[in-house]
């Protein structure tokens, strides 16, 4: 019988200086039975001359800048792996990863998807924390089985760390597009509900922070953009688990900073009335915010000039 096949899709966009890194720590696994699909989404960099050392060996492909969820699509409609794993362009795998997490979900058919714990790294290299050392991790508190509550409750792991059965990233539909951050929040929000988790203590990945990381760069109205519609989408999808106790509690903390921060956007903006609004749904949610009654006075004042 032979190996499962495993499909490893790596997006990326201007990240020549990264790629190859990336690419190699791809090719260097210990299990063999790999394609690797490197999607490059509309780089203006010199991404396809470092890749061409390897154009025989992988898949290549380009297209118009649409962003990481156009990209992650892309390669799912490559893949044809029995399992799919997903890599950032400027992260690592250490050698056992793909063999570890085969060999796991191998062993346990109930199982949907699984995720290993990982390192952050400096640009030097140099190990800045564990991936489950923040209280915040599903790795802090080895989560399996059904996590959809805990997921929604924003326990975040990122997409490097996963592997999925096809079975269960066919349910999955791809990436939300309309997402430009969080969209691999809103993929392992999906995939919680869905299918059961498994965990694998091991450090099996490097995630990298530089000063090109797409979170250490983003704009804050974009981001909070995005979170605003991620969050209308988790309600229409998830209403029934959000109004359990323990994550109702949670949610409402989050809707509460989500709100602040939109007032602050919109005040920001010159908007001082929808910045009113904003702030009150998010008291609403929480009335306990020191930095709401700050804002609020910045409100007032901003009215009084008016």
């Amino acid at each position: 019988m032979s190996a499962a096949l495993v499909s490893i899709i790596i997006p990326t966009y201007n990240y020549a200086a990264y790629i190859g890194k990336a690419v190699d720590s791809a090719f260097n696994q210990t299990y063999a039975n790999i394609e690797i699909i490197v999607v490059d989404d509309g780089s203006t960099d010199n991404t396809k001359d470092v890749l061409k050392k390897y154009e025989d060996k992988l898949v290549y492909i380009q297209q118009n800048n649409q962003g990481a969820a156009a990209a992650r699509n892309r390669g799912l409609k490559e893949a044809s792996g029995d399992y799919i794993c997903f890599l950032d362009a400027d992260d690592t795998y250490y050698p056992d990863n793909i063999a570890e997490k085969v060999r796991f979900l191998a062993a346990d058919e109930s199982l949907d998807w699984c995720y290993s714990n990982w390192v952050w790294v400096d640009e030097a290299g140099n190990e800045i924390m564990r991936g489950d050392e923040p209280e915040v991790s599903l790795a802090h508190i080895k989560a399996e089985g059904d996590v959809l509550a805990l997921a929604l409750q924003g326990y975040r792991l990122g997409t490097n760390v996963f592997m999925f059965r096809k079975a269960l990233a066919d349910q999955l539909h791809g990436f939300d597009v309309r997402l430009k951050v969080l969209e691999d929040y809103d993929y392992y929000l999906r995939a919680a509900a869905l299918g059961k988790l498994g965990y694998i203590e091991k450090v099996l990945c490097a995630i990298y922070q530089h000063q090109d990381s797409l979170g250490t760069g983003c704009d804050k109205a974009v981001a909070y953009r995005n979170r605003w519609r991620m969050h209308k989408k988790m309600q229409r999808m998830f209403g029934e688990t959000l109004q359990q106790p323990a994550v109702l509690q949670a949610w409402r903390k989050q809707q509460a900073d989500l709100y602040r921060n939109l007032a602050d956007i919109m005040l920001a903006q010159g908007y001082v009335r929808r910045a009113k609004v904003f702030l009150g749904v998010s008291l609403a949610n929480d009335c306990r915010q020191w930095g709401a009654l700050l804002l609020w006075w910045k409100i007032v004042w901003a009215r009084v000039k008016l």
